[in-house]
């Protein structure tokens, strides 16, 4: 597909997002409630969709309405992320992808796994038992953190290099004693890990919609695409017939030469949408502003707390 069919559009900062949004939902159904609720809203997070829930409760001032379906992105279960009849029509995604391991089994797991680590370093005392569920607790956002960036523990050799502190070169080793062990203990219960899990279910869904899009309206608002699979995602959705993107408060007036130092920055707050827009293969002035952004500005408080609300998962 090209360029020009992605349906790219950003909401101001100072504007109250979920608001702007929801008024941009309404008015796009014609105030027809059924096709209203035939709309699917993907947000960031669980916290997000409540936010649009109230949004479209003061929209309609308190009176019942047949809301759109809303998925959270960011701290998504599988079950709610995946729409079931899509990704079937895609090939037996269950059968692809094997479950995620239960989080106190996961626990449990590596605390034994650092345990017997340790009785292996002749030259240590061992951890006690409750350091290495602390220690495990911290492995297990680690590995969700790694898993969530598609990466792996391939490159750790040349991670510490020359003369370090004794506890790096500690860390180093039971990690890469950990990355070792950990898949074929994976392997052994038949399951994954709940980033990795989250990582190809949405994969599966953006190849499901690739192949057949869906029929009703599909708008991926708040996120900014800092997740690999997320912004694998999003494409997909700006791409589709009835789909479209809203990205919150994208910075439309600084100039090339700014821009361009917040695509180079992983620290700016805009680097993640700006490079969204690079994956896109699409420039920055190609985005619209969401025709429904006009009402009162919020206050900048309230402006942090939307932004809050809606930034965090990428």
């Amino acid at each position: 597909m090209t360029e020009a069919q992605h349906a790219v559009y950003t909401i101001p900062p100072g504007v109250a997002f979920v608001d702007a949004l929801a008024r941009g939902l309404y008015a796009r159904a014609e105030g027809d409630p059924l096709a209203l609720s035939g709309m699917t809203v993907l947000l960031p997070t669980r916290r997000a969709c409540r936010s649009l829930r109230e949004a479209f409760l003061r929209l309609g001032e308190g009176r019942a309405m047949l809301l759109p379906r809303m998925a959270p992105l960011g701290d998504v279960d599988a079950e709610e992320l995946l729409f079931a009849e899509d990704v079937a029509a895609g090939g037996g995604l269950e059968a692809d992808v094997p479950p995620a391991m239960d989080g106190l089994r996961r626990q449990l797991l590596l605390t034994r796994l650092i345990g017997v680590w340790g009785k292996q370093q002749a030259d240590r005392t061992p951890p006690t038992v409750d350091q290495a569920a602390e220690l495990a607790a911290e492995l297990a956002r680690l590995l969700d953190q790694v898993e969530t960036e598609g990466l792996s523990f391939d490159r750790l050799d040349g991670l510490v290099q020359g003369d370090h502190a004794a506890h790096w070169q500690v860390t180093l080793e039971c990690l890469k004693s950990v990355s070792e062990w950990w898949p074929k203990i994976e392997a052994d219960e038949g399951t994954i890990g709940p980033a990795a899990r989250r990582r190809h279910l949405m994969r599966a869904q953006g190849q499901a919609w690739r192949a057949a899009p869906p029929e009703g309206p599909v708008i991926a608002a708040g996120s900014t695409g800092s997740i690999p699979a997320t912004a694998e995602l999003l494409d997909v959705v700006a791409r589709l017939p009835e789909g479209c993107v809203v990205l919150p408060g994208l910075d439309t007036v600084s100039g090339a030469d700014a821009w361009a130092e917040v695509s180079s920055d992983p620290t700016h707050p805009q680097h993640g949408m700006a490079h969204l827009l690079e994956r896109m293969g699409l420039a920055r002035d190609a985005v619209q502003p969401w025709p429904y952004a006009a009402g009162a500005a919020t206050a900048p408080a309230r402006a942090e707390t939307v932004a809050a609300a809606l930034a965090p998962a990428g």
